[in-house]
């Protein structure tokens, strides 16, 4: 069905109601939310049926994997905007503002927007409301019908197509939520073409405890016929063996469905320069190709996204809109004066790329660290690999706490640090420290080798700042996603009048 066609049989359903205001659409999210997280496709294929299947009226490319869907998603919508083509983006979490999870990209003309407004490509409150409103009609309808309400993300899922197929999209670009095979973002009949990102462990307990269970429900993207292009897992932190078993699976569930598969790997890269805020790189012999996007794990990303836009773009569309293409806090270089690195490293792998940077960029330099992590990721070896390197020197910790209901304490997370610290560098005697009121309202005295810790994002922020500034640090953000949006606003800020 085509989106002109969805969107006359859609708009006939419309009432005549008041519309909702953007904080009714959230707090009805907000009830939804309180239902949890419940796999299934069930929920999401009834709403999307009564709606009149807005996810099949424009062409869609599904993006899953454990690491790099975002950054992979949004170079393939700047390529696809660059292209001439209306783009829809489908992303999350969101970093400042929720209503960047639903985006445009409306062709060139867009894409000079966003050079002017940040926020332009995000669906308005407005919009936003009045999709929410005709889903809950939808969805009352549903329960009366017998049917359970939708989770938060399914009725997100569902918001997003409705408002693509209004808008009349021309394509796409969908990062799946968690897993793949029964996310609610896997209901696409026919895709493009599908991707699966980097993978290692993380959402064990949802996905399953071993690489196999994880490679499996990333695979349950793929569709019959359609092209699949997948992050080489030999070129991932995962050990040899793990990286061998899920590209068996990959590559078996492929065959069985006739997907012409594609793995990017490493190799067929060739870096000619690399820096803080970007680098340059050939792939298979073409380009060179210049993004905006630190670490080498992301040219490879690029690639992904290179080999995903010849099917909707020429080569001078793909250099160019991937050179535009921006996605914040990924090792995202805030200021030179004092330095600040944010970072959305939140497993195993983030964590590990996270240290190759600071290994290669900051060799040397003391640091000022400030986490907050969710208490179900792999945690203490998070805190393991960012500690024990020999290249660089930590010598402030500052935790807290993600604005998440699963977010982990500051005062364990401190403990942690002050566990692995010691481990690594028996001969530094590392303080810890919970912060006070007053403390954040004085100026902070250094002293060598702290851990301190509090629930206050915005006290962390302040003396992470603080501390950098005065002392020379390089200040380096990571943990959570949750937590790096707030975070990000407080140093932005504390840097308001900085010359960088």
């Amino acid at each position: 069905m085509t989106s002109k066609v969805w969107k006359k049989n859609y708009q006939s359903q419309e009432t005549e109601s008041p519309y909702w205001s953007f904080e009714q659409a959230m707090d009805y999210l907000a009830s939804a939310r309180e239902l949890g997280i419940r796999p299934g496709l069930e929920r999401i294929e009834q709403l999307l049926e009564r709606l009149g299947n807005p996810q099949n009226a424009c062409p869609v490319v599904q993006i899953a994997g454990t690491n790099g869907k975002g950054s992979i998603s949004t170079m393939c919508a700047y390529i696809a905007a660059e292209s001439g083509l209306k783009t829809g983006l489908f992303t999350s979490p969101y970093l400042t503002n929720f209503n960047e999870r639903i985006r445009i990209y409306n062709g060139q003309e867009g894409l000079k927007k966003l050079y002017q407004d940040s926020r332009s490509s995000e669906i308005s409150d407005q919009d936003f409301a009045k999709t929410m409103m005709l889903l809950a009609f939808e969805v009352k309808i549903m329960l009366l019908k017998g049917f359970e309400m939708p989770s938060e993300f399914e009725l997100l899922t569902a918001a997003a197509f409705v408002y693509f197929a209004e808008m009349d999209c021309d394509l796409i670009i969908l990062e799946t939520g968690m897993g793949g095979r029964l996310d609610s973002t896997n209901v696409v009949e026919k895709p493009l073409a599908t991707v699966i990102s980097a993978l290692s462990y993380d959402h064990v307990v949802r996905l399953g405890k071993t690489i196999t269970n994880i490679a499996a429900e990333k695979a349950g993207i793929m569709k019959p016929e359609i092209p699949t292009f997948v992050y080489n897992p030999e070129d991932t932190e995962l050990s040899p063996e793990d990286a061998a078993a899920a590209k068996k699976v990959i590559v078996e569930h492929a065959a069985t469905i006739n997907s012409p598969i594609t793995f990017v790997s490493r190799a067929d890269l060739d870096y000619e320069s690399s820096y803080l805020t970007g680098q340059t790189f050939t792939y298979q012999a073409k380009g060179p190709y210049h993004i905006q996007l630190s670490g080498d794990y992301q040219a490879q990303n690029a690639a992904i996204a290179i080999e995903v836009a010849q099917m909707y773009a020429q080569d001078e569309q793909i250099k160019h809109g991937i050179s535009l293409a921006k996605w914040p806090g990924r090792l995202e270089c805030l200021s030179q004066t004092p330095f600040v690195l944010v970072d959305g490293a939140h497993n195993k792998q983030g964590v590990c790329g996270l240290r190759k940077h600071l290994e290669q960029f900051l060799k040397g330099r003391k640091l000022v660290l400030l986490s907050g992590i969710l208490r179900d990721k792999d945690y203490p070896n998070m805190v393991d690999i960012i500690c024990s390197s020999d290249k660089y020197e930590i010598e402030q910790v500052i935790c807290t706490k993600p604005d998440f209901p699963r977010a982990l304490s500051a005062k364990k997370l401190a403990k942690q640090f002050n566990r692995v610290l010691k481990k690594y560098f028996p001969k530094k005697e590392y303080k810890m420290n919970k912060l006070s009121k007053l403390e954040s309202d004085k100026n902070p005295l250094y002293n060598e080798n702290q851990i301190s810790f509090t629930s206050d994002q915005k006290q962390a922020t302040k003396l992470a700042y603080e501390l950098g500034k005065k002392n020379h640090l390089a200040i380096i953000v990571f943990g959570s996603l949750y937590l790096l949006g707030d975070i990000r606003t407080y140093l932005f800020e504390l840097l308001e009048g900085t010359d960088n």
